[in-house]
């Protein structure tokens, strides 16, 4: 049994405007007023006048769109169009069809008369309101639309000879064709006036509503029961399909190349909104929706070939493609995957169900994956079928694709060893040479295998790698030995090396260049991306400058600012990052708290993070009091590959092991029967495994928790060991130091950048983050945030959604000073697993920061740096004495930004 449609302003249904409620009339005529007075093309011909040449034009193209094959189906076309004009105006409206076997006037059984001073004007005469305004160039004395319904007879009158069943139920297209034209010169006659005169006729508005019913009768006999070859563009016009102008393109939407001087702008230069299509395109195929149709689905499949290809996937990685479907339904509709492919693909999308929407068609996609395999590989062809559950059409695709290596990165670290260095770090005591190694040691300690590090030095000059006093390291590639691969240990060995040059001062420019020289030494086959990070604490104060080098710098570059805003280089530094696609991250005054304390190791591992491909899950840190067991959840998903998970301490007495989402335990102990690899570094201990992790069933998806303890037995004698009475009084009343990051190699991705067009005080910083699975955007799957914690203390801003995973929010930097920008992401991945996602930015406010840098040598720049450095590090002593060491960095602020103007 037919399944008929519902009828509702708004569904995107054409219906009997007879019928239709008298507000919804008046809105089409609103519509259509609006599309004569307030909607123009670039040429100033109105929207409702270009109908007219339009009709005109397409007489002169070479189809005969009146008495051959192409009427019905350039007629759909042409009210297609006039629809989605409408709805410019007004999208809830759809073009509604005059039903020509009844008078236009009648009201029996509730139907609305149409010609009224409300809708389509006079019967008789010139139309009048409300189209009193609607021009003809018809001529013989009629300047203005006009009718004369039923050879001006005021009796209702039979419209056509032919009958609606008679068209519909047309054995061959042929036949159809001939009694459609017919029943249509019969309603053209029966309204008289303009109507009749085929080529001024398009003057007239009541001609889509008649043309609308011509199209509705094709679409009746399309979906006759029994004749599914009526919905083939192959098969549609049966004897007719052979026919050149069938074949040919749809003009004059097509541009008219074959005829330019019957091009018709917008479909032709300047604008060139030309879509080149035949009468068998399935947009004119595919039957509109109409009150008297059943629910249609037909689907046009958009892969080549029918095949879903997957080139190049990296090995370990999962690539998402998809069957590709335009679907013209009115009514919803359901796909589903009923035959699934084998390793290495997987059903990403087992079933979509799609609502109707007032679109011509909506664009379907059913996602597969496919994981990559050993590098350089082919997978084996598979195929899959997807089945429509209310056409009962089944498809199937082939599915293909090959593995190339997991793409890898080399780094060149390019670290200050100015004699400022030797100076305290923050308010603790640690200098900054000393936090210096251990951050970057952290990241030689962790940056994955088959990847490279390479390091130089510099102060007044940038040294070689091969230098005698200050030798450095060349790109290496880090190999599997773990963590004693040797060229690990070679890298750690070299920035365990680095000292301070106390008499050095400092050449930011020439480190820069140096290990950019470095860098691009290196054959471009060895790794398919390269990064520099350039770390400095200070002010350049000699040749050559960051701004001077800047424009040579082609490879992607971190720089970490040691320091607040006023003591590093920072707006030189951030327009050389943000150049090349990298970002740059300042410190501001290290303290003992604890996210200040690991700030400067954050750093490093997230920027490795971000040269590496890999999520940061989880950030956390805080204290951990002997006799508390403290769990720290993190949420692994499906579209992760593989995990490290990072603990930080400040003393070496925190236990450290990982749960499972099943319970299971892993400890240094037990990690290498599960195939998890359990390392330690500097004051830190990791764990990095592949997922699933062969234990139970297998552990990947599901909260993980990473479990820390005080070891009782060390805590007594790590606690002595404190020389500073500080440390020691802060330790006994709070505990240790800890980080605990988890990181992911993923599929979901989360890339959040932070812009600012200005620094000065008083302005935003744009702050965003896309997300995608596989390749494909979260769309409307996760909520993001950004915690800010500036001069003024903590706020959080909501970003929007403003497209599919994109979210962006403006945070303002009202007050001079540093701002450390937590972009924190949750949501929902494609399989409805929870994930979480967040990533460290930096913003500045800094007076007189719009300027030009300086550069080397400004002695104003170099007086602030000075005295920036002598308040942060008699902060201590400026307390003691009732001085608020703030309110110094204040007034710096203030006189170092007003000496830059």
């Amino acid at each position: 049994m037919k399944e008929l449609l519902l009828m509702a302003l708004g569904d995107g249904i054409r219906r009997d405007v007879a019928k239709v409620s008298q507000a919804e009339r008046d809105r089409l005529i609103v519509a259509i007023l609006q599309l004569n007075t307030a909607k123009f093309y670039g040429d100033g011909v109105s929207y409702w006048d270009k109908q007219e040449d339009i009709h005109k034009n397409a007489h002169l193209a070479g189809v005969d769109v009146h008495v051959g094959p192409g009427f019905v189906p350039w007629h759909r076309e042409l009210v297609n169009r006039f629809e989605a004009l409408i709805r410019e105006v007004d999208p809830d409206l759809s073009l509604h069809y005059w039903d020509w076997s009844v008078d236009p006037r009648s009201t029996a059984g509730g139907r609305a008369n149409l010609f009224t001073s409300s809708f389509m004007g006079s019967d008789q005469g010139d139309a009048g309101p409300p189209l009193a305004n609607f021009e003809s160039t018809e001529g013989g004395g009629h300047t203005h639309i006009w009718r004369q319904v039923n050879g001006g007879s005021s009796s209702l009158g039979t419209p056509t000879t032919v009958s609606d069943n008679d068209i519909a139920t047309a054995p061959t297209w042929r036949i159809f064709n001939d009694r459609i034209q017919q029943a249509h010169s019969d309603a053209h006659g029966y309204i008289g006036g303009t109507l009749p005169q085929k080529h001024f006729s398009f003057h007239d508005p009541f001609v889509f509503l008649l043309h609308s019913n011509v199209d509705r009768l094709f679409a009746m006999w399309q979906t006759q029961t029994g004749h599914p070859d009526r919905l083939n563009p192959a098969a549609v016009y049966q004897d007719d399909t052979g026919d050149p102008g069938l074949n040919g393109p749809v003009e004059p939407w097509a541009g008219n190349a074959a005829n330019p001087s019957l091009q018709l702008r917008p479909w032709a230069p300047p604008e060139n909104q030309q879509v080149v299509k035949t009468y068998k395109d399935p947009s004119i195929v595919a039957p509109p929706c109409y009150d008297t149709v059943p629910q249609m689905r037909f689907l046009q499949l958009m892969n080549a070939g029918n095949e879903i290809v997957f080139n190049d996937v990296p090995t370990g990685e999962t690539t998402a493609r998809a069957a590709v479907f335009r679907l013209f339904a009115c009514g919803p509709a359901t796909l589903r995957v009923t035959s699934s492919p084998g390793n290495p693909y997987t059903v990403l999308t087992p079933t979509r169900t799609v609502p109707h929407s007032l679109v011509p068609y909506t664009e379907v996609r059913l996602w597969f994956g496919m994981q990559g395999q050993s590098a350089n590989t082919v997978a084996p062809n598979d195929s899959v079928t997807i089945h429509c559950d209310e056409n009962g059409q089944d498809f199937t695709f082939t599915l293909k694709g090959n593995s190339i290596a997991r793409p890898t990165v080399g780094v060149m670290l390019a670290l200050d060893q100015s004699g400022s260095m030797d100076q305290p770090a923050g308010t603790g005591s640690a200098t900054r040479v000393q936090v210096l190694r251990e951050a970057a040691g952290r990241f030689a300690q962790l940056i994955q295998e088959d990847n490279g590090i390479g390091l130089i030095r510099f102060d007044t000059d940038a040294y070689p790698v091969n230098d005698p006093a200050f030798p450095g390291l060349p790109i290496t590639r880090i190999g599997p030995g773990g963590d004693f691969d040797p060229a690990r240990v070679q890298a750690l060995a070299s920035i365990g090396g680095h000292a301070t040059n106390i008499n050095g001062e400092t050449s930011i420019g020439d480190g820069v260049m140096m290990a950019r020289n470095v860098l691009n030494a290196v054959p471009a086959a060895d790794y398919q991306d390269k990064a520099l990070i350039v770390f400095t604490d200070g002010l350049e104060n000699q040749p050559a400058s960051i701004d001077s080098v800047a424009g040579s710098i082609d490879q992607r570059t971190f720089a970490i600012g040691l320091g607040s805003e006023t003591q590093v280089s920072t707006a030189a530094l951030r327009m050389l990052a943000h150049n090349t696609g990298g970002y740059m991250l300042l410190t501001g005054q290290l303290t003992p708290g604890t996210d200040d304390y690991f700030r400067l190791s954050k750093f490093f591992l997230q920027i490795l993070a971000k040269v590496t491909n890999t999520a940061i899950v989880t950030d956390p840190s805080g204290y951990l009091a002997p006799g508390v067991e403290l769990r720290i959840p993190f949420t692994l998903t499906e579209s992760d590959i593989d995990a490290t998970v990072v603990m930080l301490d400040d003393l070496p007495v925190v236990d450290f092991a990982l749960e499972t989402p099943d319970g299971a335990t892993i400890d240094v102990n037990s990690a290498t029967s599960f195939g998890v690899q359990a390392g330690e570094g500097m004051q830190m201990r990791y764990y990095r495994y592949t997922l699933p992790v062969a234990i139970g069933d297998g552990a990947h998806a599901g909260t993980w928790n990473a479990v820390l303890t005080i070891n009782e037995g060390q805590w007594e004698d790590a606690l002595g060991s404190l020389e500073d009475r500080e440390a020691r009084a802060r330790a006994s009343a709070l505990g240790a130091r800890y980080s605990l990051s988890a990181y992911a190699w993923s599929n979901l991705r989360m890339q959040a950048t932070l812009n600012q067009s200005s620094i000065e005080p008083g302005s935003s910083a744009q702050v965003s983050a896309v997300l995608t699975e596989y390749g494909l955007p979260v769309d409307h799957r996760a909520a993001v945030q950004a915690e800010v914690t500036g001069p003024a203390g903590t706020t959080t801003t909501v970003l929007a959604e403003t497209g599919p995973g994109l979210f962006e929010a403006d945070v303002p930097t009202p007050l001079p000073g540093t701002y450390h920008v937590r972009v924190v992401a949750d949501g929902l991945t494609i399989r409805g697993t929870p994930f979480t996602r967040e990533q460290s930015l930096t913003a500045i406010a800094l007076p007189g920061g719009d300027r030009p840098p300086a550069g080397p040598g400004g002695g104003d720049h170099r007086l602030c740096g000075l005295l920036e450095c002598l308040a942060e590090a008699s902060a201590g002593f400026l307390e003691s004495n009732g001085i608020d060491p703030e309110a110094v960095h204040r007034c710096l602020r203030e006189y170092c930004g007003r000496r830059a103007d």
